[in-house]
């Protein structure tokens, strides 16, 4: 943990100011540690370079396993493409360019794919997940001085309110107890005049509602398994992905049996599992998810990617 970040942090059980207690340091941050709220005295530790406001990872297991296997799979500093930049741009309708000189939050980080986009032109990212990916994270921003890591659920986040220039949220609220209940925690955090971008798994097709339909069926089953056997399972999209790239036929396939569809196997694999293995998975509708805007004072635009949504207070 870099000691700048005290900046932006508070007591998340009472939004106290935090103490910082240094008990190792390493490449000029705080390693091993404590923060101490001066009004309600709680103590949150930071280990491994990162303040801890959790204990366990509670109902993201899968996503510790994901993320702690595929630890590289989604960068494209580590693939040397542009996928996550292009998956960036088009969900958030931000650049990396547009967020120079900006503080910004990444709301369910997972290994920082996002955040070394984002930060990749000098903007300042904090990245936080409930998951223990939060340890791949850490390691694949080592260096960056610009990114911060910690582990806090949406539901309960150590930030001060009014921080943030730019806050994004890609394909993580739908995975909590609530999705409007957790994107309800972040315009507050939000600075007057910045923005906020989220994209929701969709709802909004015909198509989309039966192919939903038959997901939440295998589901199940499939959150029910043991991690490991499911991701053996979800090694089946390999071959599929051929069958799905017939036309009619293929569209029919990915209908009845949804599974990813990237070119790269081990894509294929990590997206099947990510649609399988969480325990909560909803899907939202544009009219759905511009009303939580709308009710937090934010002004909205419709991106090109269902359903993806920005608002500016």
């Amino acid at each position: 943990m870099k000691e700048i970040l005290l900046n932006v942090l508070c007591c998340p059980a009472c939004a106290g100011d935090l103490r910082l207690k240094i008990l190792a340091s390493a490449e000029g941050e705080v390693k091993e540690g404590e923060l101490a709220c001066s009004s309600c005295g709680k103590v949150y530790k930071i280990t491994n370079f990162i303040p801890r406001f959790v204990e366990t990872d509670k109902y993201v297991g899968n996503f510790s396993f994901e993320w702690l296997f595929y630890r590289k799979t989604q960068l494209d500093s580590h693939n040397r493409s542009a996928d996550s930049l292009k998956e960036f741009i088009s969900k958030t309708g931000f650049s990396p360019a547009d967020l120079k000189g900006r503080l910004i939050l990444d709301v369910g980080c997972g290994t920082g794919r996002f955040m070394e986009i984002a930060g990749s032109e000098g903007g300042e990212t904090v990245g936080v997940d409930l998951s223990f990916a939060v340890e791949t994270a850490v390691e694949n921003m080592r260096g960056r001085k610009n990114a911060h890591v910690v582990q806090a659920d949406v539901f309960n986040l150590p930030f001060r309110p009014g921080v943030f220039d730019f806050i994004y949220s890609l394909g993580v609220l739908h995975h909590s107890a609530d999705t409007k209940g957790a994107f309800d925690r972040l315009p507050s955090l939000l600075r007057t005049g910045g923005d906020i971008s989220i994209w929701v798994y969709s709802n909004e097709s015909r198509y989309e509602k039966v192919r939903n339909a038959f997901t939440d069926f295998y589901r199940f089953f499939t959150c029910r398994m043991p991690v490991r056997l499911l991701w053996w399972l979800c090694h089946i999209s390999i071959p599929l992905y051929y069958l799905k790239k017939l036309r009619k036929f293929g569209a029919f396939l990915e209908m009845i049996l949804p599974t990813c569809v990237h070119p790269n196997k081990d894509e294929m694999v990590l997206g099947t599992f990510d649609w399988y293995s969480p325990r909560y998975q909803y899907k939202h509708t544009y009219a759905e998810v511009e009303n939580w805007f709308h009710a937090a004072g934010l002004k909205t635009r419709r991106l090109g990617v269902s359903v993806s949504v920005t608002g500016h207070k």
